[in-house]
């Protein structure tokens, strides 16, 4: 019954300026909460501002499923905020037959990597910073500490292979060498012991300054090698934060990325909410600055074909980014999670913070 309610608040035939879709079900359904609250603060500033917000419709949809049969029944939406980890080629296709412009408000995978070339990506505009940037910051530490030469494991997913050839790739630019049995990153599973043993004596043979690990915080494989007794000299470091003190060194990367607006941001949600947010309420909150900014008169037209907004303006506070807006000046909006460099099809950069352990 509840899951016939939730598809039914999808496809309601109700009219507004903006349209937000999120998870019904699965791993993703508990970021509704964080990413409407980062919103709501986005619109609590704009009305500080002087603005009235534009209207929002929410919708829930499975993890996974084809928006079209939702935005398809439903009148003509301004924009639509995609839910996270959305499946990118079915929304390329509903921006280009609807030419809608879509928020990307919480994708951060592989899938960001094929954006470009996705039909609709020109309408398909990533909020947050890929995860391959996690990568790019380890290789840059690695490199600022003069380790030169490391031994990468990772675990056998998709994503992970895709980091860990990031890694090698950005590693090897700054002249740094992936040495092990094979010169390349390992694959090994968390629950292999026999391929961990393997790992423990090839660390102990090629002495490594560093093992690199490309997994989840979270992951069997994670959870395996904090377990193992590894050489006193050697640096764990993690494409993934720091979890817990260990007998060696380690250094990780926060996938809370930080951009100009981050401070103001942090401060404001504490005081309306009662906790510290993180990454998903950041992503909320930026796309709520993007929507108050689309819902901006110039004359007689809205911007909501986001035409607007400029990577190469100075990054500026929402009260003053409104009225530049108003005024026909092109504007970027001091952003809590990135630098909102970015434009359609291409994710924005950020700084990625380092944990020590």
């Amino acid at each position: 019954m509840i899951l016939g309610i939730q598809s039914l608040a999808a496809s309601t035939p109700l009219r507004s300026d903006v349209r937000m879709l999120l998870p019904s079900e699965g791993l993703l359904a508990g970021v509704g909460d964080g990413l409407r609250r980062g919103y709501e603060l986005a619109m609590e500033e704009s009305r500080l501002c002087g603005m009235e917000p534009p209207t929002l419709q929410v919708g829930w949809l499975p993890p996974g499923a084809d928006p079209g049969v939702a935005i398809g029944a439903a009148p003509r939406t301004n924009l639509l905020l995609a839910p996270p980890a959305a499946p990118l080629e079915p929304y390329g296709q509903l921006a280009d037959q609807h030419q809608l412009n879509v928020l990307l408000t919480l994708q951060r995978g592989q899938s960001l990597d094929g954006l470009p070339q996705l039909r609709g990506s020109d309408r398909l505009w990533p909020l947050m910073p890929s995860r391959s940037l996690e990568a790019d910051r380890l290789a840059k530490a690695l490199l600022a500490q003069q380790v030169k030469r490391v031994m990468v494991v990772r675990d056998r997913s998709t994503e992970s292979k895709a980091l860990s050839d990031r890694f090698e790739a950005s590693f090897g630019n700054g002249n740094g060498q992936v040495i092990g049995p094979t010169a390349t990153p390992l694959s090994v599973a968390g629950d292999d012991n026999t391929a961990l043993a393997e790992l423990a004596t090839d660390v102990d043979w090629y002495r490594p300054p560093a093992l690199v690990v490309i997994t989840q915080p979270d992951s069997e494989l994670a959870k395996a090698l904090r377990r193992l007794q590894w050489p006193e000299n050697l640096l764990l470091a993690w494409t993934a934060p720091v979890v817990k003190p260990l007998a060696v060194q380690q250094i990780g990367v926060s996938p809370l990325s930080r951009g100009p607006g981050w401070s103001f941001f942090a401060t404001r949600f504490k005081q309306r909410w009662g906790y510290k947010p993180g990454l998903v309420e950041s992503a909320g909150f930026d796309s709520g600055l993007m929507t108050a900014l689309a819902a901006v008169r110039t004359g007689e037209r809205q911007g909501w074909n986001l035409q607007w907004f400029s990577a190469n303006a100075k990054a500026q506070p929402l009260c003053l980014a409104l009225k530049l807006r108003a005024q026909g000046v092109k504007v970027r909006p001091e952003a809590a999670s990135s630098a909102f460099d970015q434009g359609p099809g291409l994710p924005p950069s950020a700084r990625l913070q380092l944990s020590r352990g």
